[in-house]
C-alpha cells in the first residue's frame, strides 16, 4: 500500500451513484483516514460499510476494497480498512473487482438488505446481518452500472464479521446470457474508475485547497 498524507482518492459508496472524492490525511499499515471532499458525505456512512478507493501510483491506476472501521465526525473524517488492492490494468481483475453495492436478498418472500463488497464472473462476497447456512441458494437483486441484475447464488462459507455475516457466494445455474452482461457491467465501472481517478491530475489542487480551508475552519 502507497498511500501518502495529503493525497487525493476517489471514493465509491453504494448510498451515492457517482464517486466522491477525499484527501488522505494519515496513513497506517492497515488502512487510512480521509477527510471528503463534501461535509455531508460522513452520514452516509454506517460501520463496516465497503467503500471502494481509488488512487494511482507510478502511473498505474489502483482499486481497493476498503471498509469502514471508523467515523469520526467531529473532525469529520474516516477510517478505512484496506482489504485489497488491484492495479486496474491487471487483467485478472474481473475474478475479483472491488465494488460497493446495495443488494436485496429474497427469502421467504421477504427483501433483506445486504451489500456487495467484490464480484466476478464467479461469484461475490456478500454481507449481511441475516444468519444463513453454508450451502443455502437464495436469489439476489442488485444494480451494476446502472444495469438490473437478478440472480441467484449459493453460499459457499460464511464469517462472522463486525455487524453481522459475510458470505462467500458461488452463481447458481447462470446462464451464458448473465454472464455477458456481468462482464459488461464490470466493464463499464472499470471505464468509471478508470476516468474518475485520471481527473484527478487536473482537479488536483483546487480540491486540495477547498479541503484543507475547511479544515483549517474546523
Amino acid at each position: 500500500m502507497k498511500f501518502k498524507a495529503g493525497e487525493i482518492v476517489t471514493l465509491k459508496h453504494y448510498s451515492i451513484d457517482n464517486n466522491n472524492r477525499g484527501i488522505v490525511s494519515e496513513t497506517f499499515s492497515e488502512g487510512v483516514i480521509i477527510k471528503p471532499e463534501k461535509d455531508f458525505l460522513i452520514y452516509s456512512f454506517f460501520d463496516s460499510d465497503p467503500v471502494v478507493i481509488g488512487y494511482e501510483n507510478e502511473n498505474i491506476i489502483n482499486l481497493c476494497e476498503s471498509t469502514v472501521s471508523f467515523i469520526d465526525y467531529k473532525e469529520n473524517s474516516f477510517t478505512l480498512t484496506i482489504n485489497n488492492i488491484q492495479s486496474i490494468k491487471n487483467k485478472r481483475i474481473t475474478q475479483r473487482f472491488p465494488v460497493s453495492l446495495c443488494a436485496y436478498i429474497i427469502n421467504d418472500n421477504a427483501q433483506i438488505f445486504s451489500y456487495i463488497r467484490n464480484i466476478s464472473l464467479d461469484g461475490l462476497s456478500l454481507c449481511s446481518k441475516q444468519e444463513f447456512k453454508k450451502g443455502d441458494v437464495f436469489s439476489i437483486n442488485t444494480r451494476m452500472a446502472n444495469i438490473d441484475l437478478n440472480f441467484k447464488a449459493r453460499i459457499v462459507w460464511k464469517n462472522v464479521s463486525k455487524v453481522g455475516f459475510e458470505y462467500g457466494l458461488e452463481f447458481y445455474s447462470a446462464n451464458p446470457e448473465f454472464s455477458d452482461t456481468l462482464e459488461r457491467c464490470i466493464e463499464l465501472l472499470r471505464l468509471d474508475q478508470e476516468l474518475a481517478v485520471n481527473r484527478l491530475k487536473y482537479d488536483f489542487e483546487p480540491i486540495k485547497r477547498i479541503i484543507q480551508r475547511r479544515v483549517i475552519m474546523n
